[in-house]
């Protein structure tokens, strides 16, 4: 039998030695990874990381009721379980809020930041008044034509229309318009009437037929400046569908057509 040399001896016992020193620091390192994995689950099960405070910002004390009914966060619920997005959904359900941002802080806090919806205009609707924003989604409905009117009025004819829905696309530029009409000009305007042809129906009589969307600053300037320097008495309409050749028609005879 061949003696072996000596170094290459050694040199196969610090091979083997480092083996062995590899496979006890993957032992340590699986050990270490599986008690900190599960003195999180622990940790994240402990009284110390529940839920208790629910906090909203940008609401009023009513409706930060409302919001925390419906967020519906336990205060015994472990904070690592709080599906923030589903409860961002379930908040943005009640028709005033366009906004809900939920956040969880250490130390058992969870904070709903809302941003609310704003009235923009009021839709008559079959007989009923409803307050709409200016993305068309229905506010709230208010029981009869308020005395002193903050919003200018839209009139429609929408099926059976809730609050909380959302009004037909085609009413959408109508209210867009009526929101945004100058006060020169919303002055005189008993309301806006939606449709493929946009027309504003005046106080007393008469109308502006409004058109579409194209040429939206054209033909409100058009309009103004006709009700601001000329005699109504006894107008059937103005027709500013082609804002460079309005029409002002006091006679049923008169070319329903500018163009």
């Amino acid at each position: 039998m061949t003696d072996i040399d000596p170094r290459i001896q050694e040199r196969r016992i610090e091979i083997i030695r480092a083996k062995g020193k590899k496979r006890l620091r993957i032992l340590l390192m699986l050990v270490l990874l599986i008690l900190i994995s599960l003195a999180a689950v622990l940790i994240s099960k402990s009284s110390l990381l529940d839920v208790n405070e629910v906090v909203v910002i940008g609401v009023d004390s009513e409706l930060e009721e409302l919001i925390v009914a419906v967020a519906n966060i336990p205060e015994s619920k472990p904070l690592l379980e709080v599906d923030t997005g589903a409860i961002s959904a379930r908040i943005k359900k009640i028709p005033i809020v366009k906004s809900a941002k939920v956040s969880r802080s250490f130390g058992g806090k969870v904070t709903v930041s809302v941003t609310l919806r704003k009235p923009s205009v009021l839709l008559s609707n079959s007989g009923q008044w409803f307050l709409i924003d200016l993305d068309g989604r229905v506010l709230e409905r208010v029981p009869e034509l308020p005395s002193s009117l903050d919003y200018p009025i839209v009139e429609g004819d929408f099926n059976d229309l809730k609050v909380g829905e959302w009004v037909p696309e085609q009413a959408l530029f109508a209210i867009e318009l009526a929101a945004n009409l100058p006060p020169v000009l919303l002055a005189d305007v008993s309301f806006v009437s939606p449709g493929d042809e946009i027309e504003l129906m005046l106080f007393g009589e008469g109308k502006i037929l409004f058109g579409d969307s194209e040429e939206l600053e054209s033909k409100i300037l058009a309009a103004s400046t006709i009700l601001d320097q000329v005699d109504l008495t006894e107008l059937i309409h103005i027709d500013v569908r082609t804002p460079d050749k309005p029409v002002l028609c006091r006679s049923f005879e008169c070319s329903y057509d500018s163009k």
